[in-house]
């Protein structure tokens, strides 16, 4: 690896450590964040990715500070600042998200939040008489899958290290359970069924994570050529004509 390569992987090295920095904030003061970063290098060399690894450092750290009800806000807390970037939010935003636990329903449900633990989460199938198909999601399932195949084909096995992620993520996201457990039949099986609605915004953002992800797996003009080309296999396929594909962009 040449002198270039090596100084761009200590650059993304440090901005994601920033990143960290900024989540640990969100649930301890500067002082405990100061004390926990070095700690974090840990988990990076011992999984060799920025975000594998994140649930059992959140769930350490909150042990460790007697904080263990709030494993799932500092698991929220870092994934948005690794998407966000350092520089991007500021620490109060990130403290008032991690103070304000809200899980989206449907417009006709009250919101919910999971209450289940991070490490047993039981990835069922959802089952209702009412099952639904909204465009949004059909042309996102239609997305995400082929996201999936494409970056098989370009790494075989990478699957090993992004389903534990998608799956830390998806448990993360401020969604309902039913939300949750829909892509997470989805990311295990391939398949889901739907009974809940999302808003745009929500599979959007989760896009957006995946693909801050695959950047940092793969680098930033490959993981470009991943999501375009499975932009370009989508959108043209009748089942996603009712829902333009570009909206996640």
């Amino acid at each position: 690896m040449n002198n270039n390569q090596n100084s761009q992987l200590t650059n993304i090295h440090n901005s994601k450590q920033n990143s960290i920095y900024l989540g640990l904030q969100s649930v301890l003061t500067e002082a405990e964040a100061n004390e926990v970063i070095e700690k974090w290098a840990t988990y990076f060399n011992g999984t060799g990715s920025i975000f594998n690894g994140l649930n059992s450092f959140a769930k350490e750290v909150c042990q460790n500070y007697g904080i263990a009800d709030q494993q799932r806000d500092l698991l929220r807390a870092l994934h948005r600042a690794l998407l966000h970037g350092d520089n991007d939010l500021s620490t109060n935003t990130l403290k008032e998200n991690a103070r304000s636990k809200i899980s989206i329903e449907s417009a006709n449900e009250s919101a919910v939040e999971s209450t289940k633990e991070l490490d047993n989460i039981v990835y069922s199938t959802p089952s209702s008489d009412q099952a639904i198909s909204s465009p949004e999601f059909i042309t996102f399932q239609s997305l995400l899958l082929k996201v999936l195949e494409l970056l098989e084909k370009f790494e075989s096995g990478i699957s090993q290290k992004l389903n534990p992620f998608l799956i830390e993520l998806i448990q993360s996201m401020p969604w309902s359970e039913t939300q949750q457990n829909q892509l997470l039949s989805l990311v295990n099986t391939g398949k889901t069924v739907q009974v809940r609605t999302y808003k745009p915004d929500q599979l959007k953002s989760f896009l957006k994570h995946l693909r801050s992800w695959v950047e940092t797996e793969i680098g930033s003009a490959e993981a470009t050529q991943v999501m375009n080309e499975a932009f370009e296999a989508v959108k043209n396929q009748p089942e996603n004509l009712n829902y333009n594909v570009k909206k996640f962009l």
